[in-house]
């Protein structure tokens, strides 16, 4: 709920949303529908959901989401 108080409680209108998430085998869920539902006027990039165990390409990985969204060249 800590997210949803803080998507609630400003204007992210402009705003540009990078969702990414550790987890066990749940990914997302319903987290992305819920941002774009509490943050209608944000720009929500594709998220990046790793598995909590990392694995050897974590760096990697990351490297290639930061720049598929524009924030790394």
């Amino acid at each position: 709920m800590p997210i949803a108080t803080l998507l609630e409680s400003y204007d992210f209108s402009g705003k540009t949303i990078m969702p990414f998430c550790s987890h066990g085998g749940g990914r997302f869920g319903q987290s992305i529908t819920a941002i774009s539902k509490l943050a209608p006027n944000a720009k929500l990039t594709e998220g990046l959901s790793i598995h909590y165990s990392g694995g050897s390409t974590l760096s990697k990985d990351v490297e290639k989401w930061l720049k598929k969204t524009g924030v790394k060249k």
